[in-house]
């Protein structure tokens, strides 16, 4: 049992190690790789170049090259190794991480050069690379210009933004170990500055020089470039940066990709003045900066009609400088641009659009028949009987939300229903009925119409047929004694066209 006991124990301690030790492998690869030289920049050297130094990586995988620099913008290959002379692990005191210390030495004899040394990790995705100048021999020695040693090797490639007339730069740099002792300090290091138009990364023109202030101390080199005073426009440009030393030896070139964007763009936002409710709205936006190549970004904002912002929706952005939406509110909406370009400057631009509401439009039905305004619409006394509202329309925005008042003989009767039913009258006696339809935005519009009951009409037709009886009475009567007068009077003109004809028949004479 104790056996057992400690070898379960001896295995829990195994697969804790071996946590661990996973942990810590997963910590020092998630470290940033950098490998650092245990000898100063401009170092001299005859004969052996012995160097030595620390890395935050494993060095299994690395080559270390000797390259002849002494030519400027030219490399020539001295020597290589696929490995290093010595690599010991050990832990860092202070961090408690695993780190690995490096030596190696290389055999230079006659060999005299301005030397770059190069240690590349292979292993990585990116080539990795870390390097130190070297001067070997007594010749062919020149100073070397280099990168601000304060920044990072992703910044010294990155484009440098100036956004007003002064291009300031700062670069490191070398001089050969024969003229350390005898350089004083107040000496200036002469210094070559040459521009290019290249909106595309390419000069579109040849590099013409500029007249720069240069300051130089502690190896550090100062340029101060007026952009005015050498008319240079807003634009993109590869800037080339040569120094001498004091007996004109030319150093190498380094080239700096800059942009200069000393004005604000010019901005213009386009939009309707006016629609109505549900009607999208279409902005654009058009933006100069006044240079090729130019970029920008541009935050977009909406103020509602009741003084509220929102930011846009992703989906209401059409392209970089185009947005549409969709107004849900009668009133007068703002649309706002902040345009900011690549030198920082901020231009805000806004545009008005109002809204206008669309009134309901009443559609009322009764047994599928339209029923218009004024007119009148008999139901019958008994039964069931339906008026709807359902067809009244409105725009999209409002269609859902309007509301629907009944009122019979001028009283409200129902509230929020599109119809109105027979159960919902408790009188029997009502001669108008009227609704009214209302969007969120307080506007309304009204319909009303007369109801005749069916059997109110039978009882007005009846006394319509007695009094039709009654005419036709009476007219049939009066049609008769006419006849009848008529007769008796053509019969007393007979019995008088008759004694006139036996008068004629006497003699005349």
């Amino acid at each position: 049992m104790l056996r057992r006991t400690k070898t379960a124990h001896l295995l829990v301690l195994c697969l804790l190690f071996s946590v661990l030790s996973f942990a810590a492998t997963a910590t020092n690869s998630a470290t940033e790789p950098e490998i650092s030289f245990d000898q100063d920049d401009g170092i001299h050297t005859t004969s052996f170049l012995n160097l030595s130094g620390d890395s935050t990586v494993p060095l299994t995988s690395v080559e270390i090259t000797v390259w002849n620099i002494s030519q400027p913008d030219q490399w020539a290959l001295i020597t290589s190794s696929p490995y290093l002379d010595q690599v010991v692990p050990y832990t860092d005191q202070v961090t408690d991480l695993t780190r690995w210390s490096w030596e190696h030495t290389f055999s230079l004899d006659s060999i005299d050069c301005t030397c770059y040394i190069e240690i590349s990790l292979l292993e990585q995705t990116d080539l990795v690379s870390f390097g130190l100048i070297a001067y070997i021999g007594d010749d062919h020695h020149r100073p070397v210009l280099r990168h601000a040693l304060d920044i990072g090797s992703s910044q010294m490639y990155s484009t440098k933004i100036f956004n007003d007339n002064s291009l300031d730069l700062s670069f490191n740099y070398l001089l050969p170990p024969s003229q350390i002792e005898s350089f004083d300090a107040n000496e200036q290091i002469l210094s070559n500055v040459r521009i290019c138009p290249a909106p595309f990364g390419i000069c579109s023109e040849s590099y013409r020089s500029l007249d720069s202030t240069d300051v130089t101390l502690d190896n550090i080199l100062a340029i101060e470039v007026d952009a005015d005073a050498q008319s240079i426009q807003d634009g993109y440009y590869l800037l080339q940066v040569q120094i001498q030393d004091l007996y004109l030896t030319l150093s190498n070139n380094i080239t700096q990709f800059v942009v200069v964007d000393q004005s604000k763009p010019v901005v213009n936002l386009s939009a309707v003045d006016e629609v109505i409710e549900s009607a999208l709205i279409l902005v654009d936006i058009d933006v100069d900066d006044g240079y090729e190549g130019s970029a920008y970004t541009i935050t977009w904002s909406i103020t509602e009609p009741d003084g509220t912002p929102r930011a846009v929706l992703e989906s209401e952005i059409l392209e970089d400088n185009r947005l549409v939406f969709e107004p849900t509110k009668a009133g007068e909406y703002r649309v706002n641009a902040l345009v900011r370009d690549i030198g920082g400057h901020l231009v805000t631009v806004n545009h008005n659009v109002s809204v206008r509401n669309v009134v309901p439009i009443i559609e009322i039905r009764f047994d599928g028949f339209l029923v218009e305004n004024g007119s009148t619409v008999t139901i019958p006394s008994s039964g069931n009987w339906t008026f709807s509202a359902n067809t009244s329309f409105d725009t999209s925005n409002d269609q859902d939300t309007l509301e629907y008042t009944w009122f019979v003989d001028g009283k409200t009767l129902l509230s929020g229903k599109s119809f109105l039913a027979s159960n919902d009258l408790q009188q029997t006696n009502y001669r108008e009925i009227r609704v009214q339809v209302t969007d969120d935005d307080g506007q309304s519009s009204e319909l009303y119409f007369q109801v005749a009951q069916q059997d109110e009409l039978d009882s007005d037709s009846n006394s319509g047929s007695i009094l039709a009886s009654t005419v036709s009475l009476l007219f049939i009567f009066s049609i008769a004694a006419l006849v009848y007068m008529r007769q008796r009077k053509q019969s007393e003109s007979n019995t008088g066209f008759a004694k006139w004809t036996e008068r004629g028949k006497g003699p005349k004479n």
